[in-house]
């Protein structure tokens, strides 16, 4: 998938046992996968690593979720962002304000893995191609330049 062959995932959950069972599945199918409990050390990665997707769950997060995809976005605007949220009335709020802002997708826990292999593998496709519309635009732009 990268000239490595790996996704560069992170896996934002405060649920260790989750986290731990997400991370280790999806090191099965060819990503490369970081992972932190908190918002906080979410933005220090997101900053120092050019991640392909970041797995954002939302449970008890609610608005935090949001402010940290907003940071995702600003800081690695071609990084796609898939949520996990819980069946709550105020998960469908953030989920369609979370989606309005740019994230690639909604999982709604539990859900099956390879449902979410299937989506890691399309928000990856998708970061592919955002790069390649903009590796083009970049080099159509130098072209122009006197």
């Amino acid at each position: 998938m990268h000239r490595s062959g790996l996704v560069k995932l992170l896996i934002v959950e405060a649920d260790e046992a989750f986290r731990r069972q997400l991370s280790e599945r999806l090191k099965l199918d060819d990503c490369l996968v970081f992972e932190v409990p908190t918002e906080s050390e979410a933005i220090k990665r997101v900053q120092s690593i050019d991640l392909d997707v970041v797995l954002l769950g939302l449970k008890g997060s609610g608005q935090r979720g949001i402010s940290l995809l907003n940071a995702i976005k600003n800081t690695r605007p071609l990084t796609e962002v898939i949520l996990l949220s819980p069946l709550d009335e105020f998960s469908l709020s953030v989920s369609i304000e979370a989606m309005k802002l740019g994230a690639f997708d909604d999982l709604l826990v539990p859900f099956d893995m390879e449902t979410l292999i299937r989506r890691v593998r399309a928000a990856y496709q998708q970061k592919k191609k955002k790069l390649e519309a903009w590796e083009r635009e970049s080099c159509q732009e130098m072209a122009w330049q006197p």
